[in-house]
């Protein structure tokens, strides 16, 4: 997102046609859609031109006329007091503040034709006013938009425009299945040129030691180089079938070919319930945990380190309740490995409150299932805008 003054407000469209060909499947919930496993929005290799039979490389441009019209400029009018927030060289959004209103610039893209739209939570966080600028019908045009939910922690917010038919939709990837070195691309509204198109590969995945504006909260980004800029903020960033795998979310302003994005599999444990009310109700364990050293790994006979040890259980909490105890060591959680502290915090957020889990754990060396039934993430009195809850304490 990026402050500019009103009057300089400038926000350029390319009108980009879409093609047929590519069924959706609609989850359950009817919030997002996923292609098929035989449907793909990228045309296979070119090998028709010489460039294209060198370099081995996917033509772009299927998908992204697919895409891009599902893919909306975000414009927030806000007051801001430039001392409220703390500085970050990850990100210099804003600007020097005034008096006056300022408008902000961001993206989003349309997850459900009814007019749903995902975005960061920091793109509408002071919002007085949200318009998106859409072109799926070839030509820009402006919608009102409200704010149905946002989570700060995860920093995604849901908002949603009322038009009079159905809207093109993206559908949504799995972040999991990621490889290093796939190609991505990015599509959003860098300094306000609607509809740019950036292309690059996946750095690297599971970066949670990045904190954008400063901000604490369940950050497990995906690192790209395809070109996020300030404006790219909330924008998709797809795989080569036209799935968006995560949501552009932070640049590094000392560095080129450093981005960072949401990864989509977060998203999708946020949005039902921003969708259903507004904000998300986050699941409690009652731990103090930290990750497996080395040197215990291989007393565990491990081949590298992994899972997370319990360094302490909290009286009378679901941990304590399912028979958890100080030393043992959590190796999967709900049938999914737990790789570090920071990914076991985050599945208990996002776990369901009152359901039956099953915890594998290693006590004394030796293998042991025992089932957590998770409770309300209890309150923490913090400072505004300190860090959250910590589901693992």
């Amino acid at each position: 997102m990026r402050q500019v003054r009103r009057a300089s407000l400038l926000v350029a469209a390319v009108i980009l046609l879409g093609t047929p060909g590519i069924s959706y499947t609609a989850k359950p919930s009817q919030v997002w859609t996923e292609l098929r496993a035989q449907d793909t929005a990228a045309a296979p290799a070119n090998t028709n031109t010489a460039a294209g039979a060198t370099a081995g490389l996917p033509s772009l441009s299927r998908l992204v006329k697919k895409a891009a019209p599902a893919v909306v400029s975000i414009v927030v009018e806000e007051w801001h007091n430039p001392k409220a927030r703390a500085r970050d060289p990850l990100q210099d959004f804003f600007g020097q503040g005034s008096d006056e209103p300022t408008e902000g610039l961001g993206a989003g893209f349309i997850i459900n034709a009814s007019g749903l739209i995902l975005t960061n939570a920091h793109v509408v966080e002071n919002a007085q006013r949200i318009r998106v600028v859409l072109d799926d019908d070839g030509f820009p045009h402006e919608l009102e938009a409200k704010v149905v939910g946002a989570d700060a922690e995860t920093d995604l917010a849901l908002l949603e425009v009322k038009a009079n038919h159905p809207l093109p939709v993206l559908p949504l990837g799995d972040s999991d299945a990621l490889e290093i070195a796939d190609w991505v691309v990015a599509i959003g509204n860098p300094f306000g040129l609607a509809q740019s198109v950036t292309f690059g590969i996946v750095s690297q995945k599971g970066r949670t030691d990045v904190t954008p504006q400063g901000r604490h909260g369940y950050f497990d980004f995906i690192q790209t180089d395809a070109s996020i800029n300030p404006g790219n903020s909330g924008g998709p960033l797809l795989n080569l079938r036209g799935e968006v795998i995560a949501i552009n979310n932070a640049v590094n302003a000392s560095g080129q070919g450093i981005g960072f994005a949401v990864p989509i599999n977060m998203a999708k444990k946020v949005v039902p319930q921003l969708a259903a009310q507004g904000k998300v109700t986050r699941a409690w364990i009652g731990l103090s945990i930290r990750d497996v050293p080395w040197e215990l790994a291989r007393s565990l006979g491990l081949r590298q380190p992994g899972g997370v040890v319990i360094s302490k259980v909290t009286p009378g909490s679901p941990a304590a309740a399912a028979g958890l105890t100080d030393g043992d060591v959590i190796l999967q959680f709900e049938g999914r490995p737990i790789r570090s502290a920071q990914a076991l915090r985050w599945e208990v957020a996002c776990s369901q409150v009152g359901v039956r889990v099953p915890v594998e754990i290693l006590r004394n060396g030796k293998p042991l299932r025992l089932d957590v039934i998770l409770q309300k993430s209890p309150p923490e009195p913090s400072a505004k805008g300190g860090a959250p809850a910590d589901p693992g304490k």
